[in-house]
């Protein structure tokens, strides 16, 4: 049986279908394609215009209509920080949902890291550390202790929205790297949870901004794990920013061309919480929130 998800995130909406076992209980990834939508682009005083409406609304339809091929049973569609956190959130996706005669599921703060955690969860093992997730608009920062996610925190800043708010060309400056990591302390260290207080050896990490930077890593360190990095690669990589940029604009563009911008403002992130939470590796998991949402929203309440 067929089953698809649809993510509408700040910088692409992306369609994964996946094929599920009678019992439930396996998946595996057969379709996995995004549209570089940049809907963060669309918002303007805190509000998503109407030709961010038409172009999330198309980019819907088209992955509704692609998922269609395959006769999936049920194709769920949801929005993370990019249509959560402006002003015109109700009435943006009612919009949406009317011209891509579909529903979408707005997922808070809470549900993105859980969904996310859930997902790392179902392909590697977590036991003790941080989950970070990079996306566009947000940063989910996950504690794990004895293989539970046990405190979240969500930082109002992702590769693209920190690239749009510091960032004045296409890479930035150290001042403005500098600025990145700035804030990302200061969000860290304001959370009502306590994160900040927290130190831990091993960051897990998901999402499409890690696993590029890996890519990265492995590219610039000839032949290095696209799985693992270590505080040292990180703090290479960003070393690789400021004195071998021709070299490291070459890999992104060899690796992950459409993150061209925002990669290095993720970088200033992960470098960030490396340092905040004293670790000393991260590890790369292959699944993410999309299927955190397949196993816990669909397969877990019963198909």
């Amino acid at each position: 049986m067929n089953y698809g998800v649809i993510d509408v995130g700040s910088n692409t909406v992306r369609l994964c279908v996946y094929d599920v076992s009678a019992d439930g209980k396996k998946f595996k990834t057969i379709l996995n394609r995004k549209s570089m939508a940049g809907l963060a682009a669309y918002v303007s005083d805190g509000v998503l215009t109407d030709e961010g409406i038409e172009v999330a609304a198309e980019c819907v339809k088209k992955c509704l209509k692609r998922a269609s091929y395959l006769k999936p049973v049920r194709v769920d569609v949801f929005a993370t920080a990019v249509l959560r956190n402006i002003d015109n959130s109700e009435q943006a996706i009612a919009a949406i949902e009317d011209r891509a005669d579909c529903t979408i599921a707005l997922l808070s703060e809470e549900d993105e890291a859980h969904l996310g955690f859930v997902g790392a969860s179902s392909k590697d093992a977590l036991a003790n550390g941080v989950l970070v997730d990079i996306g566009g608009g947000s940063s989910e920062v996950t504690l794990i202790a004895d293989s539970k996610d046990v405190m979240r925190a969500s930082l109002p800043l992702g590769s693209l929205s920190s690239y749009r708010r510091y960032v004045s060309d296409i890479m930035p400056t150290e001042d403005e790297f500098a600025a990145i990591q700035g804030e990302v302390h200061a969000l860290l260290e304001a959370d009502a949870h306590g994160m900040a207080e927290y130190r831990v050896r091993r960051l897990f990490g998901v999402g499409g901004s890690i696993r590029a930077l890996a890519q990265v890593n492995a590219h610039l360190g000839g032949g290095a794990s696209d799985k693992d990095m270590t505080h040292d690669d990180v703090h290479r990589l960003v070393e690789d920013i400021f004195e071998r940029r021709r070299a490291f604009l070459d890999a992104v563009l060899h690796i992950a061309p459409e993150r061209v911008h925002t990669i290095a403002c993720g970088l200033a992130i992960l470098t960030e919480l490396f340092d905040d939470f004293d670790a000393e590796s991260l590890h790369v998991c292959s699944n993410g929130v999309r299927e955190g949402y397949l196993v816990d929203r669909i397969l877990e309440s019963g198909l």
